[in-house]
């Protein structure tokens, strides 16, 4: 029965979902869509990655002279404000990791209580993810120098030849930090909920967790290959319809795609508009997918031990 887990834990998962989204409820839909919004469901990539310093004509125009230092002063201030701010949207988004899982559970019907009493793990889940951006920041460096910057020593006047080495830079980077996005989805689907049962952290919440999942990696295995291709799927739909949108609005689809769109002053209606839309549009999508997602692995866990059984009306 064991090896069938991840498949059997799909249809309760459903069943779940579709209990949350129907009939109607705004108040219900409005919470789970804010949960979505400060967990990540939203995020669109409008802007391109082509835009030269002259694009910035706020910026551009204060060049020459001995203003250099205001402009690096300027462009550091607003740098160090804009990691500022996410920093503090990863905080919330690591605690509404915990909201989420107490908001599904019935728990609450809140979510300010289930804020204050999990603030604390939060903090802990924080200090993960920081420890793992870290990581790729490395494996991005090691990746850079050990592939790259050779190619570029060795063949300066060439830049084909380092682009090249750049792209399989870029390759091995994905490679490199694979486990680390895996490492990712574990701790949010599974860790979370086992630092809620026993009020943990995180480490201690890893060591449990392994304890249950001894000698069942062929189940976790399923369960990951089930939810990427849920993401695969989902991510070719939601292109699909962004892409219907933008154009029957009046947009170019080129907007959403990465260094393809023309440069214009990012402040103008030209790419704030569109990332409006695209975010609306990501986020309406994406939580009905999240919210599903979320059952599937507290079902999964649930069928792994019954000491995890979080959903209402879960019978041993």
């Amino acid at each position: 029965m064991s090896e069938y887990l991840a498949i059997l834990a799909f249809s309760p998962s459903v069943r779940y979902t579709f209990g949350r989204f129907w009939p109607l409820k705004p108040g219900q839909i409005l919470r789970l869509l804010i949960i979505s919004f400060f967990i990540g469901a939203w995020i669109t990539s409008p802007f391109p990655q082509d835009l030269s310093y002259g694009d910035f004509s706020w910026l551009s125009g204060l060049s020459g002279g001995g203003k250099v230092m205001n402009e690096a002063s300027l462009i550091g201030t607003v740098m160090s404000g804009f990691l500022l701010i996410l920093l503090v949207y990863a905080f919330f988004s690591s605690i509404f990791q915990f909201i989420f899982v107490d908001y599904l559970s019935a728990k609450t019907k809140e979510l300010l209580p289930s804020f204050r009493a999990r603030a604390g793990m939060g903090i802990r889940l924080l200090g993960f993810y920081l420890g793992t951006i870290l990581i790729i920041g490395i494996c991005a460096v090691i990746a850079i120098t050990g592939i790259a910057v050779p190619v570029l020593a060795s063949q300066p006047d060439n830049p084909a030849a380092f682009l090249i080495a750049l792209m399989y830079a870029l390759g091995g980077l994905l490679i490199l930090i694979i486990p680390v996005w895996i490492l990712t989805i574990i701790t949010t689907d599974f860790v979370v909920p086992v630092m809620i049962v026993h009020t943990c952290g995180i480490i201690r919440g890893w060591k449990i967790f392994l304890q249950e999942i001894t000698g069942m990696w062929d189940e976790m295995g399923i369960y990951l290959m089930i939810k990427i291709g849920i993401h695969i799927g989902t991510g070719i739909v939601l292109g699909i319809l962004m892409v219907t949108v933008m154009e029957g609005l009046g947009f170019s689809s080129l907007l959403m795609i990465p260094g393809l769109s023309p440069s214009h002053d990012l402040l103008s209606t030209a790419y704030i508009l569109p990332f409006l839309v695209m975010a609306v549009i990501t986020l309406m999508v994406m939580t009905p997918v999240v919210t599903f997602l979320r059952y599937y692995a507290l079902v999964f866990l649930h069928l792994l031990s019954e000491k995890y059984s979080l959903l209402p009306d879960q019978n041993p």
